[in-house]
């Protein structure tokens, strides 16, 4: 009899702590790298509040069911990831959507008046973007180039080109983003956001976009 009683002891983390922890959500039918997966996960960690945190919940937890303290880690390493992600699509203004996250960059914050060669102050928001294609590194990422009106059209196409494999050269280079798919394309003023008959406008025009696929 004691020794049963002992077994079922044995027994209860392994039934309790899960029920408790997961409850009755399918995880089977979870994508982990979806964008609403990823802010449930920061919301549940915020809403432990900072003395319940993954320092609290790392020694119950290694107590109770003996998890590797590794694998805490990388919980806390997870949540730290998911954070700057969020932060960084925040901090782009970019576009989320089931299918695609889109980023809209001015040229004007890129590059010199008619250059296409990467300006040394870009290098905060080109790293930005870098956080965002790294957490969805499995899609194809689309970099366009667009200009105003001014100039012929086979100067702005070409122009546009060379911003667009600009941009994408600085990503592979300088955020190590070699695997990456990337596809570019230069647009020219075929494309305007606004009317090309006012400064603003014109300057609303000439904008890189990165369209990366989930």
């Amino acid at each position: 009899m004691r020794a049963i009683l002992l077994c079922w002891f044995s027994l209860l983390p392994c039934i309790i702590v899960p029920s408790l922890l997961l409850g009755k959500i399918d995880y089977t039918k979870l994508d982990p790298d979806s964008q609403e997966v990823q802010q449930a996960s920061v919301k549940a960690v915020k809403r432990l509040g900072p003395d319940r945190g993954a320092v609290a919940i790392e020694k119950r937890v290694i107590d109770i069911i003996g998890i590797p303290k590794g694998m805490v880690e990388a919980g806390v390493a997870l949540t730290g990831h998911i954070e700057e992600l969020e932060k960084a699509i925040e901090d782009l203004g970019a576009e989320v959507t089931e299918t695609e996250i889109k980023v809209e960059l001015p040229s004007d914050i890129l590059f010199d008046f008619d250059k296409y060669n990467m300006r040394l102050d870009a290098q905060e928001a080109l790293e930005k973007v870098a956080v965002v294609i790294r957490a969805y590194k499995k899609g194809i990422v689309l970099i366009e180039g667009h200009t105003d009106s001014k100039g012929s059209e086979e100067y702005n196409v070409k122009l546009s080109e060379r911003r667009a494999e600009s941009f994408k050269q600085w990503l592979q280079e300088k955020e190590d983003l070699k695997d990456t798919i990337f596809r570019t394309e230069g647009w020219g003023k075929s494309k305007p956001r606004a009317t090309n008959e006012t400064d603003e406008g014109r300057q609303k025009n000439r904008r890189v976009e990165i369209i990366i696929k989930k």
